[in-house]
């Protein structure tokens, strides 16, 4: 090959390479945005799904404190240790004496030592003050069983039952007996626990439906996940893949020029040429 060719070959080689490299970052290019429009669309369906979901878990979820109401279950509230122990001035004259020695068991951790504090001394301490987000218990079991002896249902079921009870006795002649008082009473009595079981099963059954819509929820954002997962990993293989392939690429084009200039010499200087 002459001069000439030698010079054409090696600019060839190196502006092809060149054009391979712009292929291969358009090519990964456009896997990564294609991954992309994947992990968006998985995104705003699971947002739309969430959405759709979100009435049956917010109803499964209020059923569920009703639930807790009326059976006169309590929930916990959360307690600020830190602020029991600053508004007690010998449980904070402990605290400070034993704060950095090596008596300090809790790490420097106030709230665990104001829970420690009021396990071991705090019968006698009201801690009302310090708590808040509890719920239920027996004024809120108290408060449910009288909105049911408002309700509309209620109502209607003695309503009814108590005027079939003092027809019959009427036409019995037993309207004034002291048995008729009694049957009243127990009527009422087990109306409303009728009345009670029936609305825990009616709260169970939409705290079921709520539970379940989390479960189809869960299922479907593990599988979203695993989608989105799966997308980011091809982009990340795209961009691996193109950045071999120019690495490939580039060193070819050096040792096209390598060639080149070798056989440059060697046509200037004769002979067998400089080996570089």
């Amino acid at each position: 090959m002459g001069l000439f060719g030698s010079i054409i070959g090696a600019a060839t080689s190196i502006i092809g390479g060149n054009a391979q490299k712009k292929a291969a970052n358009k090519a990964a290019q456009a896997q990564v945005q294609a991954a992309d429009k994947a992990i968006g669309e998985q995104r705003r369906q699971f947002d739309i799904t969430q959405d759709n979901f979100a009435p049956y878990l917010g109803a499964g979820t209020s059923a569920l404190g009703q639930i807790g109401n009326l059976l006169g279950i309590s929930t916990p509230g959360t307690t600020d240790w830190e602020a029991y122990v600053r508004a007690n001035p010998d449980a904070l004259a402990n605290w400070n004496a034993i704060r950095g020695t090596k008596s300090d068991t809790f790490g420097g951790d106030i709230g665990a030592f104001g829970k420690y504090h009021y396990d071991k001394d705090g019968a006698r301490r009201d801690i009302s003050a310090y708590t808040s987000g509890g719920s239920g218990g027996v004024e809120a079991q108290q408060g449910a069983i009288d909105a049911l002896m408002q309700s509309p249902l209620y109502s209607s079921l003695i309503r009814n039952g108590e005027n079939a009870l003092l027809q019959n006795a009427s036409a019995t002649g037993a309207l004034r007996g002291g048995d008729m008082k009694g049957a009243l009473a127990n009527f009422r009595a087990d109306t409303l626990a009728q009345v009670i079981q029936q609305q825990l099963a009616n709260l169970g059954g939409i705290a079921n439906m709520g539970q379940g819509a989390a479960g189809s929820l869960g299922t479907f954002g593990a599988n979203a996940a695993t989608n989105i997962g799966n997308s980011m990993t091809q982009q990340g293989q795209a961009l691996a893949g193109a950045a071999l392939a120019k690495g490939g690429i580039t060193a070819g084009q050096w040792k096209a020029a390598g060639d080149g200039l070798e056989s440059v010499l060697s046509s200037i200087f004769g002979g067998g040429g400089i080996k570089l």
